[in-house]
């Protein structure tokens, strides 16, 4: 009974937190309420309707980015498995087959309304549960600060395998010019989702890495819940893959081949505690669960696992990171072996 009450507030933590920052990115861009397609009415439509350019909820869990310039983004539907073309502002302009979409995305950039990716590219990749969202603070904060393209992937966190999220990871670094550098900032299952994709792919344009909270050891939280159906609900096959599965699947996980640091998360709050993990943790994983061999700077930081990156502290380590390969000087690097 204990394991079950906490299973359930800590999804009621990460889906409160989850709405919370969806709240403050719809306070940026105000819509109207009978422009919203919800869900439900995306999945049932016809990819063979006619296209109706009108305000969409921006993806959630069902939408999986596979091409991404400009604030544009061609998706992919976990279920059906249409596709749709949406601008910076979530509004659809063209959905149905991927060759539809393509043809549109292409002629969008030829009358300049996309433009071109800059010499820096850094693509940030959410965790399970969590939407593109929930990455908005860092992608806000790095947008202002480094001279560069930052790609905020969606992808159906809870609805598929972590291969597919690596696949659609691919895609999208397949339509990145070869002269581009490319670093990637994941926070929890989105640096698995990395690690898996280094598994089947090699790409020497990618420099950088930034782990955010990662269950690099898997989770010993989450295999406490792994065999309850409202664990396998909320957290879905992927969910099962790094709790149940995880020995199974490290083996599928490869040490990124390029210079990665680590930032751990410590619960700041004395009273909010997770008493079911041994050791300092963020209320999800332990700091121990998200050491790998061979990353080249680690900190741990005071603030909790779904606000990690909403943390200024841990902004301003990503950044200095993403610039000079350690989160603040070069002699105060704290490597693993």
């Amino acid at each position: 009974m204990k394991y079950l009450l906490t299973l359930l507030l800590f999804s009621y933590v990460i889906s409160c937190d989850a709405l919370l920052l969806q709240g403050q990115q719809n306070e940026e861009h105000p819509e109207n309420p009978q422009e919203q397609s919800s869900p439900l009415a995306d999945i049932i439509k016809s990819p063979l309707h006619f296209n109706l350019r009108t305000k969409t909820s921006g993806g959630k869990q069902y939408w999986t980015d596979l091409r991404i310039q400009d604030g544009y983004r061609i998706q992919q539907h976990t279920i059906t498995k249409h596709y749709r073309l949406l601008d910076p502002k979530d509004i659809r302009h063209q959905w149905g087959t991927l060759k539809k979409c393509e043809v549109t995305f292409n002629r969008f950039i030829e009358a300049g309304h996309i433009r071109p990716y800059k010499k820096q590219v850094i693509i940030l990749l959410h965790g399970i549960i969590r939407t593109r969202g929930s990455m908005d603070p860092m992608d806000k904060y790095l947008r202002g600060r480094i001279a560069g393209s930052v790609l905020n992937m969606a992808y159906a966190s809870t609805r598929d395998t972590l291969e597919h999220h690596a696949e659609a990871l691919h895609s999208i670094l397949a339509h990145i010019p070869n002269e581009c550098d490319i670093s990637f900032v994941g926070h929890s299952m989105g640096n698995l989702v990395i690690r898996r994709f280094f598994h089947r792919w090699k790409d020497p344009r990618i420099t950088r890495v930034v782990m955010l909270a990662p269950p690099n050891q898997g989770s010993a939280l989450g295999t406490m819940f792994h065999d309850y159906q409202l664990f396998e609900t909320v957290w879905g096959i992927s969910g099962q893959e790094i709790t149940a599965g995880f020995e199974s699947l490290k083996t599928k996980l490869a040490v990124p081949p390029c210079e990665f640091g680590i930032i751990a998360g410590i619960s700041p709050n004395k009273i909010l505690q997770n008493n079911l993990l041994e050791g300092p943790n963020d209320l999800v994983v332990t700091v121990e669960e998200t050491k790998l061999a061979g990353a080249i700077d680690f900190r741990s930081v005071n603030t909790t696992h779904t606000r990690i990156m909403a943390n200024t502290e841990v902004q301003r380590f990503t950044y200095l990171f993403l610039r000079r390969g350690y989160f603040e000087t070069a002699t105060t690097r704290t490597s693993l072996k």
